[in-house]
């Protein structure tokens, strides 16, 4: 046995940069791969190989290189799928043979980056004049559709070796951690899912109905034609803990802000605990106006005047209410990006004329009853409520809090037919903040029944409240998985 034990540690860097030419979808974008390795000991161990296999257009932007105990390669990516595997051979030019120990592997960044290692493993043994070649394989995802926020990606390999003594081993894969340190909660969403696209959803049927669930993604209806990601179905890890309360998560937002549904005091409230309480929409429901979250005048023959943001819903007092009382202090976490409660005119039946007592149907009614195609964008500036300091919408707001809509209650799954199986149902009546409806004597707003299907619902009637909130896009995220026992949990 050798008195003075022997030990080494190689490390291998790699760092992909995604370089952003366009904001989505064309992926007329470079990715590029920064990757160096180091070595320091008194052992001969050291790198003495690295060659490249390209898959489509990728490309070595330097060919990649070594000297003794270090190695460089640089690399582009071009359009998801692009691919390139590095071959790294590490040999044991000494006269003591050796054990790879540990294979330590730390990863940070772009989710659609995606990574490799292959051919190497802890406890196994690099014998004296002996070589191993392993590899690092970095794929742009060919499932992306668009370029994220995060745009680089770190990949550290820390290999131990040391004196081989004769020991017993016992071989396991490399020991990977994703680390999460400095993410973004968007990161960390997107890092824990892999989205897929909602092209073939049906939206006349529920989730339960088609077996939908998971984290989806479109650009269709959406602001500017943004990616927009929602949650579908029966999820369990779109959990958050915010400002003491658990919330679900909606969406990413158009602008990368995080829409939250309350959820109540504990993860699994059901009925009343999941809401704030219950009130009208309008306690007055004899015109026009009062389909509106913010209404005009009654009784005006101009549907500008009918639908001016002038008057409070009887709703949106409550929300204020409660916002003033318990997120008020949080008001630097919270987004300013709008709630759509859109007014705009279905003209397919009945007048359509939007004031008075004339009998209207809103174009909300038209999607979910007739086209089963929901949006994100909201069609009037007057109809999405947004506070002073906004640089969009109708800046009427006193604080950012709001209803779910119709339309996102079809993203996530719900319908007018029963669906007690999605993350929204709670065995409760509640409230949308979206118009259907005058039908010539009684304002009429979209609401979720207690068995989780959509219904028509005169402004009156006492039903639950559970506000709505956006996070901002830059909001970091410190632990959990988003499940109910391991919620999100934010830093500012």
């Amino acid at each position: 046995m050798y008195r003075n034990k022997k030990k080494i540690m190689i490390g291998i860097l790699c760092i992909v940069v995604l370089i952003m030419v366009v904001v989505y979808a064309a992926f007329n974008t470079r990715l590029t791969i920064n990757g160096t390795g180091n070595i320091t000991s008194t052992w001969n161990i050291e790198i003495t190989s690295i060659t490249s296999n390209i898959t489509g257009t990728a490309y070595n932007i330097e060919n990649p290189t070594y000297n003794g105990t270090n190695a460089t390669f640089n690399a582009g990516l071009i359009k998801p799928g692009d691919k390139i595997e590095y071959n790294i051979t590490v040999t044991n030019n000494g006269s003591i043979d050796a054990i790879i120990n540990t294979v330590d592997i730390k990863t940070t960044g772009s989710y659609v980056i995606l990574y490799t290692i292959e051919g190497i493993q802890n406890q196994e043994r690099l014998a004296s004049k002996g070589s191993k070649t392993f590899k690092i394989i970095v794929e742009f995802d060919r499932e992306a559709t668009s370029i994220p926020n995060d745009t680089t990606k770190e990949i550290i390999m820390n290999i131990e070796c040391i004196q081989d003594d004769g020991q017993s081993l016992t071989p396991s894969d490399p020991n990977i951690d994703n680390e999460d340190t400095g993410l973004t909660l968007v990161q960390k969403i997107l890092r824990d899912n892999t989205p897929q696209s909602d092209e073939s959803i049906d939206f006349s049927k529920t989730s339960e109905e088609d077996g939908t669930k998971g984290l989806y993604y479109t650009n269709t209806n959406t602001e500017d034609g943004k990616t927009v990601y929602y949650y579908r179905g029966a999820v369990e890890n779109n959990y958050v803990k915010f400002a003491g309360y658990y919330w679900r998560i909606i969406r990413i937002n158009e602008d990368g802000s995080i829409r939250l549904i309350y959820q109540g005091e504990t993860p699994n409230a059901m009925g009343s605990e999941a809401t704030i309480g219950d009130s009208a929409f309008n306690k007055k429901y004899n015109d026009n106006a009062y389909v509106g979250y913010m209404y005009g005048t009654p009784g005006s023959d101009t549907y500008e005047e009918t639908h001016e943001n002038i008057n409070d819903s009887t709703i949106k007092t409550v929300l204020d209410t409660w916002y003033e009382e318990n997120l008020l202090s949080y008001a630097s976490y919270i987004a300013d990006s709008g709630f759509c409660g859109d007014r705009s005119i279905y003209e397919g039946e009945g007048t359509g004329l939007g004031y008075g007592k004339n009998l209207t149907y809103y174009q909300v009614y038209n999607r979910y009853n007739n086209t089963y195609k929901p949006q994100f964008s909201c069609p009037q500036s007057n109809d999405l409520y947004t506070t002073s300091s906004s640089n969009k919408g109708n800046k009427a707001l006193d604080y950012p809090v709001g209803l779910i809509t119709i339309d996102e209650v079809l993203y996530v799954g719900g319908r007018s037919s029963n669906n007690e199986s999605y993350y929204l149902y709670i065995d409760d009546w509640c409230w949308t903040m979206s118009p259907v409806d005058f039908d010539g004597s009684f304002a009429v707003v979209g609401s979720i029944l207690s068995v989780g299907r959509l219904y028509n619902e005169g402004v009156v009637y006492s039903r639950s409240v559970r506000p709505v909130i956006n996070l901002k896009s830059d909001i970091g995220f410190t632990q959990g998985d988003g499940t109910g026992n391991n919620p999100y949990l934010i830093t500012e």
